[in-house]
């Protein structure tokens, strides 16, 4: 009497206990990796200077909305001190939109590509994987 496993209950008795990632395909050439770096960059600092933009949008409004004359609380200021005021505050929503960008930046370059994780298997299948390596060991008609 011969005993035929079903092909798909080999298939589990015969794979491994650790999933492992498939190879990463090769490392670019240097000008690639160069230009990669540059749009990289490119996109970082344009992706920086958009949300000192949106931060500073209500800091304009606010200020806009004060403007009589360029008279504030009684006193004349020049059109120059007032520009020289707004850009202040831009360079100062400029870096806080920086910080916030290396936060975003540092955890997606932080998360690791490759885990080697243990195959989680369910109760149903670790019984049939017992039972059938008992068998394999038992049967003599192989």
């Amino acid at each position: 009497m011969s005993i035929q496993y079903l092909p798909h209950v080999a298939a589990l008795a015969e794979r491994s206990d650790f999933e492992v990632p498939p190879p990463k395909e090769p490392q670019p050439g240097f000008f690639r990796r160069v230009r990669r770096v540059v749009v990289v960059a490119g996109l970082f600092l344009g992706l920086t200077f958009a949300i000192a933009v949106v931060f500073f949008i209500p800091v304009l409004v606010f200020n806009l909305g004060r403007i009589e004359a360029l008279e504030f609380a009684g006193e004349l200021i020049p059109a120059s001190v007032f520009a020289e005021q707004l850009v202040a505050l831009f360079w100062g929503t400029f870096i806080l939109a920086l910080t916030f960008t290396c936060l975003v930046a540092g955890t997606r370059l932080c998360v690791p590509d490759s885990i080697v994780r243990p195959v989680q298997q369910s109760p149903i299948q670790d019984s049939s994987l017992h039972l059938m390596s008992v068998l394999r060991l038992i049967g003599s008609e192989r």
